[in-house]
């Protein structure tokens, strides 16, 4: 109830700083903001609902005084327990005096206190008014700079570009007069180009006719069927100490193994009877191979070279499955087998010793333009 009754005495003092006969803010709202009126417009709303609470409270007191008269002949019977009850409403009615007194003297600092912070508001609205005027001011001075900066800026381009295009339009002629050079040059050129292509023409068929009759006078060369083995580079993994090196077998010396001085043998021959002996013919190229032909050694011992592979590269070409003076293995024309080495190989532990190893081919050949 307190709080209430000081509700109601700021909204009075409000109603009455600003001087609204209607108990509004609506006269002055714009100096305060948003906030404050509706706080006081709820108050004002709370108010005339005490009000009427009030009203309520009257007519409830009339019915209990009705009350206290058809109770007044009980109360003359409790007459010395009423003198006791009327002492105790004295003292609760001193007390309830000395109450109203200390609130309405809180109230009346209360509206001193609600006075002094309406004050400051309006001295912070006036502040901030001020402040927003000079801001104004200030926005509308450095537009004003602005505007006489971006002139004086706008001047300067503008003699920029006339002086630019007057530059321009000078380079304009001078590249006019270059062009036409030029294009007096490339019309010349074009009549050079036009009677020198003809000349070019004729002699790029000319060596069109020359290439074709060479590449056709090389595949024919490439196509012919010859000993390619021979003086070619040899190489074995088993060397012997007494001179029998592998390059014998590319000598061209078949006809005799053995003669009557042991130091002018023919054959070659690995230095000891080691599983795996090797022996490599090195063509020098990629020729396609047509046939490879064995010389076995005469004098004695043929078998050894039986259980012997001969590979073209690393495709077997054929294996020695018996003892004979010579062995020919011919490649079918259509299965053609190119290959740079020619291998024999005894993966027996047996001497390998042959008298001659021919290789009878065509080529070279690249890597890219093999043909069959």
């Amino acid at each position: 109830m307190f709080g209430v009754i000081v509700f109601l005495v700021v909204s009075c003092l409000i109603h009455a700083v600003e001087g609204d006969p209607e108990g509004g803010l609506t006269s002055r709202r714009h100096d305060f903001p948003g906030s404050v009126v509706d706080t006081c417009n709820s108050l004002k709303e709370e108010a005339q609902e005490i009000r009427r609470e009030g009203y309520s409270a009257v007519q409830k007191a009339d019915q209990i005084r009705d009350q206290a008269y058809r109770v007044k002949e009980e109360a003359f019977e409790l007459k010395e327990e009423a003198y006791e009850i009327k002492v105790s409403a004295l003292e609760a009615r001193s007390a309830l005096e000395v109450t109203l007194v200390e609130t309405l003297a809180l109230m009346k600092s209360q509206a001193t206190v609600t006075g002094l912070y309406i004050q400051e508001i309006r001295s912070s609205l006036s502040s901030l008014s001020a402040r927003l005027e000079s801001l104004e001011q200030e926005v509308g001075d450095k537009f004003g700079a602005m505007d006489t900066t971006l002139a004086a800026q706008s001047n300067v381009m503008e003699e920029k570009l006339a002086a630019q295009r007057t530059a321009i339009e000078e380079n304009l002629g001078a590249l006019n007069s270059k062009v036409a050079d030029q294009n007096a040059v490339l019309e010349k050129l074009e009549e050079q180009v036009v009677s020198g292509t003809a000349e070019v023409v004729a002699k790029v068929s000319k060596t069109q006719t020359t290439v074709s009759i060479i590449k056709y006078r090389q595949q024919n060369w490439m196509s012919e069927i010859r000993l390619i083995s021979l003086y070619k580079m040899t190489e074995e993994n088993n060397r012997h100490r007494q001179g029998f090196d592998s390059d014998l077998v590319t000598d061209g010396e078949f006809l005799h193994s053995s003669t009557t001085d042991v130091n002018m043998r023919t054959y070659s021959s690995t230095g000891s009877a080691a599983q795996n002996n090797k022996l490599w013919i090195k063509l020098g190229g990629i020729f396609r191979i047509h046939k490879i032909k064995i010389w076995n050694v005469r004098h004695c011992c043929r078998e050894r070279l039986v259980g012997s592979h001969i590979f073209a590269d690393d495709k077997l070409i054929g294996t020695v499955i018996e003892s004979l003076y010579t062995y020919d293995y011919t490649i079918a024309d259509n299965d053609p087998i190119y290959a740079s080495s020619i291998t024999l190989h005894q993966p027996l532990a047996i001497h390998l010793h042959i008298l001659e190893m021919q290789v009878w081919g065509s080529g070279p050949f690249g890597t890219d333009d093999k043909f069959a």
